[in-house]
């Protein structure tokens, strides 16, 4: 059973990687996709357990991405060429893999024609005699539902792999792929969560390399809680100085600002969470950007307060209301 296998795979995929002439019986073109699902599913799974590792997220997921884009590019032309011998093996125009483009109803449309059973060459109307001469040089006979077509030998073959292994092989490329799917995303949510709490996490890691400071995010969080902090002791003073000048330079002067803020209402913050970090760089010239998503007790609306640092510390350049996820 592995070597029928190996063989159909590499007749399929290898020997006639490029070859959209000859014809592919409904048992071998399923089992290449099968084969082909459960390689992806398998990377994907791999790719799922390696992102397990610490601080190994980023480096697991863009690894895996990599090989499955590479996968995805090497299999294109194979995959193309060996629909279009399975339509051709079925009596259909090959040209009908165009309802690739369109989806839903087309896509219903060619999965039907491509597990359509063989037919002969001669219950063709549409080709020559010529055309049905070269096919059927190719060809040799189909003598039983079992028995496959072989390009490269006029002969009849042995009888294909079973429907249950290629049904099987299906079915368990996609529970790996299921599971790989589930385990990236679980864990792409802790880091997401460890990352938007300054925690050790890949993402964090990353943050901080792109600040090129491993306290850069804690100093800018202390900023926030400090400004807050202040307004709820009405320190207004102290929470001016959090301020970035170009935001001082808004509000013109102390005074004004202070009477801007006094009107507003200042709950008790909640949780203070990193949301996004940035760097611009033009020439010697380095500006990092942080922000940082604050809720508020009593059901009050978040904000995003944004902050910059251009060398002379971390200031809040301004406050904006954001919605819920």
């Amino acid at each position: 059973m592995k070597q029928r296998v190996y063989e159909i795979l590499y007749r399929e995929l290898v020997e006639n990687y490029a070859n959209s002439k000859g014809r592919t019986n409904t048992a071998d073109f399923w089992l290449t996709i099968s084969a082909i699902s459960f390689a992806y599913g398998l990377i994907t799974c791999i790719t799922g357990l390696a992102s397990y590792i610490p601080y190994g997220y980023l480096y697991a997921v863009s690894l895996g991405g990599g090989i499955l884009i590479t996968l995805s590019i090497l299999l294109c032309l194979p995959t193309i060429m060996l629909m279009a011998r399975r339509l051709r093996d079925s009596n259909n125009d090959p040209m009908l893999i165009i309802l690739l483009l369109v989806p839903i109803l087309g896509w219903l449309a060619l999965l039907y024609l491509l597990c359509k059973r063989t037919s002969p060459i001669q219950n063709r109307p549409d080709i020559s005699n010529n055309d049905a001469n070269i096919y059927n040089n190719e060809a040799s006979l189909y003598k039983n539902e079992g028995n496959v077509y072989n390009n490269a030998a006029n002969t009849l073959q042995k009888q294909s792999v079973s429907g249950v292994f290629i049904v099987g092989l299906l079915v368990l490329g996609w529970l790996v792929n299921s599971a790989g799917s589930a385990m990236i995303n679980h864990n792409f949510m802790v880091e997401e969560f460890a990352y938007s709490n300054l925690e050790p996490s890949a993402l964090t890691k990353k943050a901080n390399r792109l600040l090129e400071s491993e306290t850069a995010t804690t100093e800018a969080r202390s900023i926030v809680r400090t400004y807050y902090e202040n307004l709820g002791k009405e320190d207004y003073h102290g929470a001016y100085r959090q301020l970035s000048v170009r935001e001082m330079e808004r509000y013109g002067t102390f005074e004004l600002w202070q009477q801007a803020v006094a009107k507003e209402q200042h709950p008790k913050v909640e949780t203070i969470r990193l949301d996004y970090v940035s760097q611009d760089k033009e020439d010697d010239y380095t500006i990092n950007y942080t922000g940082f998503k604050v809720t508020f007790e009593n059901g009050h609306d978040p904000v995003l307060v944004r902050l910059y640092d251009a060398g002379k510390g971390w200031g809040i350049v301004s406050i904006e209301d954001v919605e819920e996820d």
